[in-house]
């Protein structure tokens, strides 16, 4: 059985307390170093999700899909965290049907309805249950090549959770290194975030920044990745129902290297900058209201630091939810049909 959170959660590995209650503690490696939270309530129901009828559209691309799981909306949110593979070819095994890290995603659904239907799911699949504490956990098939070794439970009325046994089986759900323990608790609040701990993942990371130097788009690239070595970890929040619409914020190694970050940072932003200027005069004349909200939105492109923290917020400019609605109408049109935003 597909279920939509999953095949999100996945996506994403492409990149708070002490454990309790069990006899072998968590190995360091075998920690979570990535969390993600998504509060898609809140993004249906802000005023641009509400505008862009964003739940329907959701289901409709679910459904176009074939994913059987619950739908989009019903979702309210999903909460999550994994480990990283040890190293880019164990990343890699993810192709072949290995699932090379241990994760856990919880899943609050709206309905009960929801729930019932993927429990009644996983009865008639009957790949397996496993009994660990009392509770009652159902093996998921690995369709089309997927990974095996996956779990899936009923936790209450409204809510699912998926994942693997390593994680599943511990009575809490914190297996985080301490830096992302701290990390996703001083994150910018949003409908999106994301969070990572990059010295729990330093061997990988190493490593993936080497494959990304070799033959890059331009000269400045290496410079602006050998930046992630000034980071101990990195927060990303994504706003739709109210306050900026982006914020980073990174935990500098030291003040030494946060500044160095800082100044990094601020270089690849002027570089961005210099880009959406260029194309203003253009817009202005194709979009003027999308000129206009590319301009605000260069005004904002700008780093803080203040000791071992860096920070970039972006307001979101006036005009905005306008603007994406028409392109979204626009879209929409050009590709044949189904309802427009707001009707």
């Amino acid at each position: 059985m597909r279920i939509a959170v999953l095949s999100l959660f996945l996506l994403l590995s492409a990149v708070c307390a002490p454990v309790l209650g069990q006899s072998s503690p968590l190995e360091e490696k075998q920690k979570a170093v990535m969390a993600f939270k998504i509060q898609m309530n809140q993004i249906r129901d802000s005023d641009l999700g509400k505008k862009l009828n964003l739940a329907q559209t959701l289901d409709q691309l679910q459904a176009s899909s074939g994913d059987d799981g619950p739908s989009m909306s019903s979702i309210d949110e999903i909460f999550g965290a994994m480990s990283a593979p040890e190293d880019m070819a164990a990343a890699m095994q993810m192709q072949a049907g290995t699932l090379p890290i241990d994760f856990f995603v919880q899943i609050k659904v709206n309905d009960e309805a929801t729930v019932n239907k993927v429990m009644a799911k996983a009865e008639e699949e009957n790949v397996g249950k496993v009994e660990d504490n009392g509770k009652t956990f159902y093996k998921m098939p690995a369709e089309n090549g997927g990974p095996e070794g996956i779990m899936m439970r009923k936790v209450s009325a409204t809510s699912l959770e998926v994942g693997t046994e390593k994680y599943l089986f511990r009575p809490d759900r914190t297996p985080f290194t301490a830096n992302l323990q701290s990390a996703l608790k001083n994150s910018p609040k949003g409908d999106i975030r994301i969070v990572m701990d990059l010295e729990g993942a330093k061997g990988l990371i190493a490593e993936a920044v080497e494959m990304g130097k070799q033959n890059p788009p331009n000269a400045m690239v290496p410079a602006y990745l050998d930046l992630v070595d000034n980071m101990k970890d990195i927060a990303i929040s994504i706003n739709l129902s109210e306050g900026d619409l982006m914020a980073l914020k990174a935990t500098g190694v030291n003040e030494a290297d946060a500044t160095e970050l800082k100044e990094g940072l601020d270089s690849l932003l002027g570089t961005a900058k210099l880009a959406m200027q260029g194309m203003l005069p253009m817009l202005r004349e194709q979009d003027p209201d999308g000129a206009a909200v590319v301009e605000k939105l260069a005004g904002t492109l700008n780093a803080k630091s203040e000791g071992t923290t860096v920070s970039i917020n972006i307001p979101t400019p006036d005009g905005f939810s306008e603007w994406v609605i028409k392109q979204a109408a626009m879209m929409q049109q050009m590709m044949g049909g189904g309802m427009a935003p707001g009707r």
